[in-house]
């Protein structure tokens, strides 16, 4: 294999861009869009549920019932998905390596939830937040060589 593939996942709790380059880097091509509206959503929104009757025990409310829970609970769900994207990534042999870009708190949950198989194949990951940049910005900003 003379060229390593590489993937960019830019990403934040809310919306993700994952592209793909060679070894050269010239040019970037997206593969994928996520987006994940629930993460955006106002805490009294995601609210919206019948009640528990387990709800204030003496543990508190479950997550599902705590708009500030629930909202940790949809930033896990999507770094879940974008986790899992990586990891049919590694199945099909389509990268070799990949740079992650994210806000700190958003990196750190994707952290936790890559698998070993991906994160052997992290060359970089950047903590901050490069998901409004326009694509033509974004090979400035990421290193990736």
């Amino acid at each position: 294999m003379a060229d390593k593939r590489l993937w960019i996942l830019v990403a934040n709790a809310s919306r993700a861009r994952l592209f793909a380059t060679d070894a050269k880097a010239e040019k970037w091509d997206l593969i994928e869009q996520f987006q994940h509206d629930e993460s955006r959503a106002k805490p009294v929104d995601l609210f919206n549920q019948p009640d528990n009757p387990n709800a204030g025990t003496l543990h508190g409310p479950v997550p599902e019932n705590d708009p500030n829970g629930r909202r940790q609970l949809e930033h896990e769900r999507f770094a879940r998905e974008l986790s899992g994207r990586l990891d049919r990534g590694v199945d099909s042999h389509a990268f070799d390596q990949v740079v992650i870009a994210a806000p700190p708190g958003f990196l750190g949950l994707l952290r936790g939830l890559l698998s070993t198989r991906v994160k052997q194949r992290v060359r970089l990951d950047l903590d901050a937040d490069y998901s409004n940049l326009p694509a033509r910005d974004l090979p400035d900003r990421v290193p990736v060589l």
